[in-house]
């Protein structure tokens, strides 16, 4: 699965048709109305059990059947996965994990030849003996239908989109664009771009963990649709979803998943948008140096610290400033950096001016 990756608008037709849709960031959830109430799993994470269904192609030959437990051990890791965030949240309320399979007669191509193997399941997943696009379908009548263009070996690629369709099952939306860039504030090309997660299939994220507490906020304590609940994300009419409030701390924190680092869309978003406040605070008081300092990422602390609007001195609601995390973890590198930055002339609760190294020193 590439980096960044389509954005797929989901419409329902009978199922869900795959188009092109407008830029998002963040979590986005189905859209739902009085009218239309897809089937999806987070509806159903209190019953006691689910039937998970599973088939080959047609054209599987003997040797890519042999590993059938190995598969449902798959499904029930990916599963797992999603249900953990809420159980964290939700100590006291049983979510389901037991999860019972059922090998279902081989697919013959024809997507709506078996409607009843597909209703007498929670859902159900094909694996196709091919490589290509995986898909879900979700509706009104039927569970959601996956179809995994993975072939059926286990290996990393095939879990994590085996785990990335099944977020489409619970109701999760694919959360990243290519190709498709809206410029606002000057940004050129990083509108729609999606740090590392799971909804674009490079490891689970803060961003999916949320998204999936969101999901059971939204069904299961009737959260309005437009309210995002977590105070770092805003709402977005169009497409409807929840975004980063701070986009470029959100860059700078979610660019470090899984095992994948790659900064290149902060450097891009510091390079292309000449209206970026780099020295925006969020929640916590922290800025994207507080972060860039957090993990050990020298050449972007160097980035902003180049900058001439920077402000190094800015402290979070603990009090602590970049330099003091930067001492508080003893990276000694960082902090010789941070030493070296040009003055400033930041102002003391006293109203004396003073240089950034002298504040910095009376205030680590």
């Amino acid at each position: 699965m590439k980096k960044i990756c389509l954005i797929f608008g989901l419409t329902l037709v009978g199922y869900l048709l795959l188009g092109i849709a407008p830029a998002a960031r963040g979590f986005i959830a189905l859209e739902q109305t009085d009218s239309v109430q897809f089937n999806l799993l987070i509806r159903k994470i209190d019953k006691r059990h689910w039937t998970i269904g599973y088939r080959y192609s047609a054209e599987c030959p003997p040797e890519e059947r042999q590993n059938g437990k190995q598969l449902e051990e798959a499904i029930t890791t990916a599963l797992r996965t999603w249900l953990q965030p809420l159980r964290e949240m939700q100590p006291a309320r049983p979510i389901t994990d037991d999860f019972r399979y059922q090998l279902q007669p081989d697919f013959n191509g024809d997507r709506f030849s078996d409607p009843a193997g597909r209703k007498a399941v929670d859902t159900r997943i094909t694996f196709e003996c091919r490589q290509g696009r995986s898909t879900t379908s979700v509706g009104q009548a039927s569970p959601p239908d996956i179809y995994m263009r993975r072939g059926t070996r286990i290996t990393p690629p095939l879990v994590s989109t085996l785990t990335h369709e099944l977020g489409h099952a619970f109701g999760l939306g694919d959360t990243y664009l290519h190709d498709i860039f809206v410029s606002t504030g000057g940004l050129k090309q990083t509108v729609g771009t999606q740090p590392p997660s799971m909804m674009c299939g490079l490891g689970i994220s803060e961003d999916d963990r949320k998204g999936i507490l969101w999901l059971y906020k939204r069904f299961h304590e009737g959260l309005p649709l437009e309210d995002c609940f977590f105070p770092d994300y805003v709402f977005e009419e169009s497409p409807r979803g929840c975004i980063p409030k701070y986009p470029f701390i959100f860059e700078v924190k979610h660019r470090r998943s899984w095992n994948h680092i790659d900064y290149k869309y902060v450097m891009v978003m510091l390079d292309e948008d000449p209206q970026l406040d780099v020295n925006t605070q969020d929640e916590g008081g922290f800025t994207a140096l507080h972060y860039a300092v957090m993990y050990e990422q020298k050449g972007v602390v160097a980035r902003l610290l180049a900058r001439k609007d920077i402000k190094p001195f800015l402290r979070d609601e603990r009090g602590r400033s970049a330099l003091a995390l930067a001492r508080e973890a003893k990276l000694d590198r960082l902090i010789a950096l941070l030493l070296k930055h040009p003055l400033t002339l930041p102002v003391h609760p006293a109203g004396s001016l003073t240089t950034t190294w002298g504040s910095l020193k009376v205030t680590r």
